[in-house]
């Protein structure tokens, strides 16, 4: 039987050895940013995030609270959808390390609320961002919080260039076509200015709604614009404000994403449940599931989460 000593030495010995292991990566040509990734798969011992190693492309709906912060890859390329808040912005960047991300091929914020934006200046100083999209919400508008100076002033430290996406507006990340179905129209409202965007990945399609509500919703259908997809990530947490039933009609979606936490509004409202219940959708919730990853082969989804 073995002693107590004895495994303390053990305990010591594997330490040592993961130790070096990750000392010895840290030289090899894929840097620092893959060196836990890479050691952790040596030991058979991967991150979460790891499950989509394999996979083409994916969608992984980060546990960020009552906040949104989606990171997409495809092919080798990937995508930032939002940043959480503004303590979002470490936890995001330690997420993405640990898979070995050490650039963003683009970043995107849905709209400049606190809860979308609050993240993306840490992400901006700490990791090589390639392209920013914005809405068009502060086009013509005096609305500048005290976040959306910050990543101002994050995006001009580092030379990185920015673009407003509007309706129509189209580009690829890998294999993946990218559509902005909104905004169509300018609103008082942030959240009816969010940037909306159809992914399409081989035959299958994935829908992310930023904080939306009814009235850009209802412009999206007016548009004609082909929203059907088999993934939605759901507009403004869960809120009644949004996920109108025309609407999660004209989707129609197999699968569901909430990226919520308890607070004092309790979402998801229970209206909206029992609208995407009644049609059978499969639905996930950061406040219950954790952090979401979707992934797809281009014919199938398929989804895996963690606590």
């Amino acid at each position: 039987m073995e002693t107590k000593k004895n495994k303390k030495t053990s305990l010591k010995i594997i330490f040592l050895l993961f130790l070096a292991v990750g000392i010895v990566i840290s030289f090899l040509p894929f840097g620092k940013f893959d060196v836990w990734h890479n050691a952790f798969s040596f030991f058979g011992l991967n991150d979460f995030s790891a499950v989509t190693d394999k996979s083409p492309f994916a969608i992984h709906v980060l546990e960020v609270g009552k906040a949104d912060s989606i990171f997409i890859e495809s092919n080798g390329k990937y995508m930032l959808v939002d940043g959480g808040t503004s303590d979002c912005g470490e936890k995001i960047y330690e997420y993405l390390y640990r898979k070995g991300v050490n650039h963003l091929d683009c970043v995107v914020n849905t709209h400049p609320d606190n809860d979308h934006i609050g993240g993306l200046a840490y992400i901006i100083k700490n990791l090589e961002v390639k392209k920013y999209y914005r809405s068009d919400f502060l086009v013509n508008s005096s609305y500048k919080s005290d976040e959306y100076i910050e990543v101002q002033k994050a995006l001009k430290e580092k030379n990185v260039p920015e673009e407003t996406l509007r309706f129509g507006k189209s580009f690829n990340l890998g294999n993946t076509k990218i559509d902005v179905v909104a905004p169509i129209k300018q609103s008082n409202n942030s959240n009816n200015n969010s940037v909306v965007m159809k992914l399409t990945y081989g035959d299958t399609s994935f829908l992310l709604m930023g904080d939306a509500e009814k009235e850009e919703e209802m412009d999206i259908i007016k548009s004609k614009a082909d929203i059907s997809s088999d993934f939605i990530k759901i507009g403004h947490h869960g809120s009644n404000t949004s996920t109108s039933a025309p609407f999660l009609n004209a989707v129609n979606p197999k699968y569901a994403a909430i990226s919520v936490a308890d607070d004092t509004n309790h979402l998801p409202k229970k209206d909206i449940l029992k609208r995407l219940i009644s049609k059978n959708i499969k639905t996930y919730r950061t406040d219950v599931n954790g952090t979401l990853i979707f992934m797809s082969d281009g014919e199938k989804i398929s989804v895996k989460t963690r606590r």
